[in-house]
């Protein structure tokens, strides 16, 4: 399994409080060349009117206040249209979005700045991501592929992963998961990264209060792995949000329960 993952940063539209959207697809191995060929096809309408052959799906250009602007003169947007098309080949596909919504200050980055400590961030989604392949597809293993963003973070974040899944107690439980992330451009022909920038996209632009993007979101929404843990039912996009003040003597208890003191 190939798991594409992307991030957006915005800021709440009424509340001004600024988050971080890790988020991305999951596409079948061994179906990813057909994959490939049909989301090739479900764009070339729009070439040469919305983008070119070779150019990148890009969330922002094609869902921006432009659009907005356009589609309500008009009626309709071409730019909209293409980014409900493939958000909905995805969905009929049956193609998975799994995710993390975060708010809390120090963590909405995802960048582990410590190698020893997996941000607990990661730590949601590596266990939903989990979750899903242990329940649904059991002998295959999860290959984690993260959208270029810049050395730097790729060595905190490649570190911090390899430690987690290949040395401590609960990461070595994920063994659906490959223990070695790889990281990849977008540019090109690399639609699994692209379709995980859309996604990432709507997904921020639900969280911000663009409620002009719902139906992008009602999408998003059918593709979202909904299991039983337990006696809850866990979505597979996981929302952190602020944690609240505690009283000096809680706060420990707090760190423990959020995983911030589990150290490898």
């Amino acid at each position: 399994m190939l798991v594409f993952l992307d991030e957006s940063f915005r800021q709440h539209e009424r509340t001004r409080k600024h988050f971080g959207v890790l988020a991305g697809v999951a596409i079948p191995e061994d179906t990813f060349h057909h994959f490939q060929r049909e989301l090739f096809s479900v764009r070339t309408p729009y070439h040469g009117k919305v983008l070119k052959e070779e150019s990148e799906l890009h969330g922002n250009e094609l869902l921006n206040n432009m659009t907005l602007r356009v589609r309500k003169e008009k009626g309709y947007s071409l730019q909209w249209n293409l980014a409900e098309d493939v958000l909905n080949y995805a969905c009929h596909r049956g193609i998975r979005v799994f995710g993390v919504v975060c708010f809390r200050n120090g963590l909405r980055s995802f960048v582990c700045d410590d190698q020893m400590r997996l941000d607990v961030t990661f730590r949601y989604l590596f266990e939903r991501i989990d979750v899903y392949m242990k329940q649904t597809f059991p002998k295959r293993i999860a290959k984690l592929i993260f959208d270029n963003r810049d050395h730097q973070t790729h060595e905190k974040n490649a570190k911090a992963i390899t430690n987690f899944l290949g040395r401590s107690r609960e990461g070595l439980g994920y063994d659906s998961i490959l223990r070695v992330p790889f990281f990849a451009v977008s540019q090109g022909h690399n639609y699994g990264l692209q379709l995980a920038d859309l996604v990432t996209t709507v997904i921020a632009l639900s969280f911000q209060g663009r409620r002009e993007y719902q139906p992008l979101w009602q999408t998003v929404q059918r593709m979202l792995n909904i299991t039983n843990v337990g006696v809850q039912k866990q979505s597979s996009l996981k929302v952190m949000r602020e944690q609240p003040q505690a009283p000096w003597g809680d706060e420990l208890k707090i760190k423990k329960r959020s995983g911030g003191t589990e150290c490898l």
